[in-house]
Formats: C-alpha cells, sequence, structure tokens
C-alpha cells in the first residue's frame, strides 16, 4: 500500500504558538501531513455519513407517509359504509316496529274478539249450570270475601234475553251505498236510450 505524501509549500507560521496550537506540542513532518489527510478524509466522510442517514430518513417517512394515507382513505371508506348499514338498519328498525304496532293492534282486536265469543258462550248456559254456579260464588264469597269478576257481573240470568235493546232504540238499517250507486247508473242508462 502506497500512500500519497504532499509536500507543503504553505507558507511559515508566524509564531509557534500558532505552530503549537495548530498541530499539538510534539508533530513530526510525516505525521502532520497524515493527520491532515485523515481529517480532511473524515470530514468527507462525516458529510457523507450525515447525508445518507437523512436520505434513508426521509424515504422512510415518506413510505410512512403513503402507508397513513392508504390507511385513511381505507378507514373513510370502511365509515362510509357503515354509516350506510347504519342509516339502513335504522330504517329496517322503524319498519319492524310499525308493523310490530299494527300486529299488537291486531292481536287486542282479536283478544276481544275471542272475550265476546267468550261471554257470548257463558250466557248461553242453562239456568241450572248458573243457579249452581251462584250458590258455589255464595259459598266462596262468605269464605274469602271476594268481590264478584266482571265476567260473573255480566252474565245476565235466563229470564231475559242478553244482550236485547230497547224496541224503540233500534236504528233503522240503511241501505248499502252499492245498489243507490247502481241505480243512478241505470237511471241514467235508461235516459240515454230514451
Amino acid at each position: 500500500m502506497m500512500r500519497r505524501a504532499e509536500i507543503d509549500t504553505s507558507a511559515p507560521f508566524k509564531s509557534v504558538k500558532e505552530a503549537v496550537a495548530l498541530f499539538g506540542e510534539r508533530v513530526l513532518g510525516g505525521e502532520v501531513y497524515a493527520n491532515k489527510l485523515k481529517e480532511i478524509r473524515n470530514e468527507g466522510n462525516e458529510d457523507e455519513k450525515n447525508y445518507v442517514p437523512v436520505t434513508i430518513e426521509l424515504e422512510e417517512t415518506k413510505q410512512r407517509l403513503e402507508e397513513a394515507q392508504e390507511d385513511r382513505m381505507l378507514m373513510a371508506t370502511c365509515l362510509s359504509s357503515l354509516q350506510q348499514e347504519l342509516e339502513r338498519t335504522k330504517y329496517e328498525l322503524e319498519q319492524l316496529k310499525e308493523n310490530s304496532r299494527n300486529n299488537l293492534d291486531v292481536k287486542e282486536d282479536l283478544k276481544f274478539i275471542e272475550d265476546v265469543t267468550k261471554f257470548e258462550v257463558k250466557s248461553e248456559n242453562t239456568s241450572h249450570d248458573v243457579a249452581s254456579g251462584v250458590e258455589f260464588q255464595k259459598k266462596r264469597y262468605v269464605t274469602f270475601a271476594n268481590p264478584p269478576s266482571v265476567a260473573q257481573v255480566m252474565i245476565q240470568p235466563c229470564d231475559t234475553t242478553p244482550l236485547e235493546r230497547h224496541p224503540s232504540l233500534r236504528k233503522k238499517k240503511k241501505k248499502p251505498l252499492i245498489p243507490l250507486i247502481g241505480g243512478i247508473f241505470t237511471r241514467k242508462k235508461n235516459t240515454i236510450q230514451v
């Protein structure tokens, strides 16, 4: 390995203090140049070493930024799809609530109809069954002191007909609307034919 040596052709030092400050207390001629070359090379390498990590770090930061942007776009897409699904679910829930309300109304109407049919069936019982039921209830009332139930209060004895109105309170039966409309149209046809 051959090293390159340079000859110093610069002006001599103005003072010894300046030389000592620059090179140290003991310096040989070859060491001075070798040290200077090493320092120059190290400074050049340090500059390159400083630039290389910065460029690598810059590239890594760019990659992280791109990944973050892709993640942000993915999250935005997922969020919008979740919002659409939430809106659709809310709409379906409202429809289900509306349907359940309608079903409850229908069920209540059916229960009322069932209760009326039970009442009618009970009202058709014979007088003997009613009389025996009344005696049993009297015994029961004495023992437990319970008030009569609504169904028993509504059951009338067989002497009177159940749910019969006074004849003067009966309303006249209204004629249906369809034959009336049909009559109007037939009259028009008759007038057209004449």
